[in-house]
């Protein structure tokens, strides 16, 4: 093996073990929305309750009717057979196996549209945005998915007419899976598009064809899920029965008013590297790809509206800086043959690595953040709901938003919950005129035990609404409310009644142990 290819391999390997730990994250259960999901798949693989699963909010007894649409049941079934078959841990390998699949696909094309060198560097300049969604969700698939789609899409429209269909046929069949496993299905139809278009100005719609047809059989086959048509138009929809503003789906310029939002200087960072990237490739009139210039704009949209979509970001910069920057004569000396070369580009992605672990050390709260290194859950998470299930306490449970799907795993179907973490599957005046106001004024709050008869209140310690922090200081200062269990993660409280008398004589806790920190 020649020097440079063994210089090669272990890069390759630097970026895989870096983008490992970045995404080897343990969960945060409490806070997380993998709970459910494994339900979900339990539930619709024993088929009592497939159709209340598949189409209604089962798990909770505030709405149990409401109709909503379960665009992500799929992922529920992959998730419980994978934890079936390993448990929690079992989950974490498998999402890390499909991130670095993911992360493969978009790699060779940044290889493939430039040269390894400058596909390292920039990749290596974006491994922290990249890495930014590391809590196991089913976007993982769509990551993967738009990996795939872009490969094959670049694939066929390279190669000649009456070959394109063998790569293009595979397209439709993949939709069928995505539209069952992610929202951002939908990304599939406007990726096809977007080659569509290039195709139509290059060669003319005769030439298309193929792409034509094949966004229309994807738009087909996207109806082969539970919900039909109102399952494939649900991207369009979901957002009109939002009562419950959600942090992922911020902006940046948002959350920089009100919060440090630590990944937003890497976005700004890649952001930066991207624009600059077609400032000069427009500077020098070198030739570009429509699509690539196309998908900036989307992308880029994509990540200034929503913090969520940063990875997403992340993923497609890869190949179109690479791409923009593959041009030009000193990236194409990088990606040459020869020992001069090789040495300058050694010299040139150590100093990269080296700035990239420099940033992490300035940009502490993201290091921070991605300090819970493993597989798993995260230490003592299962404590809060091994007690309640020990002593025997009973609902109805006043919970809150951030803990419903930690509930909905251990308790469901003993107990159900009063809210979880999907605005989607309850009516947007539940939030703003029932489940905030009940937090922020007492008056409300009495009402709403009077009209649930609440019994105990099951709360994640680190909701950081104010609304959240107002409630537990009431909660500690109410007399008619007991604490009873808490840890890192969860505080319980048990109402003074004859059914609690027991458990709140062995294990009240006392108020001096709480305080607020201002």
């Amino acid at each position: 093996m020649k020097t440079v290819d063994k210089f090669r391999f272990f890069l390759i390997f630097f970026l895989l073990l870096l983008y490992s730990i970045l995404i080897s994250q343990k969960v945060n259960f409490e806070a997380a929305d993998l709970g459910r999901h494994i339900k979900n798949g339990e539930l619709i693989l024993q088929g009592d309750t497939l159709q209340k699963v598949l189409s209604t909010n089962l798990y909770s007894y505030t709405f149990p009717d409401f109709p909503f649409v379960n665009h992500h049941w799929g992922s529920g079934v992959i998730f419980y057979l994978v934890y079936w078959a390993g448990g929690f841990s079992g989950i974490s390998i498998f999402f890390l196996l499909v991130s670095l699949i993911t992360f493969g696909f978009f790699f060779s094309l940044a290889v493939k549209k430039s040269n390894f060198a400058t596909a390292f560097l920039v990749a290596t300049a974006l491994m922290p945005l990249i890495a930014d969604r590391a809590e196991i969700r089913p976007e993982a698939f769509s990551y993967f998915f738009c990996g795939i789609f872009w490969w094959i899409l670049d694939k066929a429209s390279q190669v000649e007419k009456g070959r394109q269909w063998r790569w293009l046929f595979l397209l439709p069949m993949l939709e069928i899976c995505w539209v069952n496993l992610h929202i951002y299905f939908f990304l599939g139809f406007v990726f096809l598009g977007f080659f569509l278009i290039e195709k139509v100005i290059k060669k003319g719609i005769k030439e298309s064809r193929d792409f034509f047809l094949t966004l229309i059989l994807c738009g087909l086959t996207s109806l082969l899920n539970p919900a039909g048509v109102k399952g494939l138009l649900y991207p369009l929809q979901i957002f009109g029965n939002y009562g419950y503003r959600v942090l992922e789906n911020q902006s940046i310029l948002f959350l920089d008013k009100i919060i440090k939002y630590p990944p937003g200087l890497y976005f700004k960072i890649g952001f930066g590297l991207l624009l600059l990237s077609w400032v000069l490739v427009f500077w020098k009139r070198k030739t570009f790809s429509f699509v690539d210039l196309i998908l900036t704009v989307f992308i880029s949209y994509l990540g200034w509206t929503a913090v969520r979509n940063f990875s997403l970001f992340g993923f497609f910069a890869l190949p179109i800086i690479s791409s923009n920057l593959g041009k030009f004569s000193f990236s194409q000396s990088l990606g040459s043959e020869g020992q001069d070369n090789a040495s300058r580009f050694f010299l040139l992605s150590s100093l990269t690595m080296l700035i990239i672990f420099i940033l992490f050390l300035t940009n502490i709260p993201y290091f921070r953040s991605k300090s819970s290194v493993g597989f798993g859950l995260q230490r003592g998470e299962e404590q809060g709901a091994e007690f309640f299930l020990k002593e025997q306490l009973q609902g109805p449970i006043f919970n809150n938003y951030d803990n419903g799907s930690y509930l909905i795993y251990y308790l469901y179907p003993q107990e159900r919950v009063f809210v979880d973490n999907r605005p989607e599957a309850y009516p947007k005046d539940f939030f703003e005129k029932t489940y905030i106001p009940m937090q922020e004024d007492e008056k409300i709050w009495k009402k709403m035990e009077e009209k649930y008869h609440f019994n105990i209140i099951f709360f994640y310690r680190h909701d950081l609404t104010p609304w959240a922090q107002t409630f537990l200081i009431n909660r500690i200062d109410d007399p008619s409310w007991s604490p009873i269990y808490v840890d890192n993660y969860s505080i319980i409280f048990a109402k003074r009644n004859e059914k609690n008398k027991k458990v709140i004589e062995r294990f009240e806790l006392p108020k001096g142990m709480f305080t607020v920190q201002k």
